[in-house]
């Protein structure tokens, strides 16, 4: 056999791989947000029963959140205070956005996942109005606390806070199903030896 017909024989394996390759990515980040998804639901509203993943996850929320209210500094007390949690679930929301009209599913439902995830962090906050129990940074003012409170609804913290949580989760399932449905369409694209 030929140099030639050696390198013909290997062709299709190599791009079967690489063909592969869109598969494996969608595979492992349902995988992971498969994993993240179980812990947002094991730790419920509880702050303090985060795993690490979720905690740096919150991390990267907390500094978005904290640049909402500078952003909204001009726009009153009420504005300023609600717009950390509104900054921090606009981001992800805006981005997943992006990736939906640039017909980008997978992208989309990363970022559709995190802004469920935002939500539910947004939701333990609110959950806390009242008893006032997390750390927060610089040992500032509680924001739900304030704006329930100047709402007349800190009797409904817990309810406001469940809702609030359910559809952050609800979010959250719709992003696994889309990545889920879009691993089997790019499943199938491979096997058919479709470009991605």
């Amino acid at each position: 056999m030929t140099a030639s017909g050696l390198g013909a024989g290997r062709g299709p394996v190599g791009l079967g791989v690489i063909g592969f390759a869109p598969v494996a990515g969608r595979a492992l980040g349902l995988l992971a947000l498969s994993g993240l998804g179980w812990q947002v639901a094991t730790r419920g509203l509880n702050f303090f029963g985060a795993g690490i993943f979720l905690r740096f996850i919150h991390g990267i929320d907390l500094i978005i959140h904290e640049a909402g209210h500078v952003f909204f500094l001009v726009f009153g007390q009420f504005l300023h205070v609600l717009g950390g949690s509104l900054l921090q679930v606009a981001v992800p929301a805006l981005c997943a956005v992006h990736f939906f009209w640039q017909r980008q599913p997978a992208s989309f439902a990363v970022a559709l996942f995190w802004t469920g995830e935002s939500i539910t962090d947004v939701a333990i906050y609110m959950a806390d109005a009242r008893a006032m129990a997390l750390p927060l940074l610089g040992g500032g003012h509680h924001d739900w606390n304030y704006l329930l409170g100047t709402l007349g609804l800190l009797g409904a913290t817990r309810f406001l806070a469940t809702l609030t949580y359910g559809l952050g989760a609800l979010i959250i399932l719709a992003a696994l199903a889309i990545l889920t449905v879009d691993l089997v369409r790019a499943w199938n694209r491979a096997g058919a030896g479709a470009p991605e």
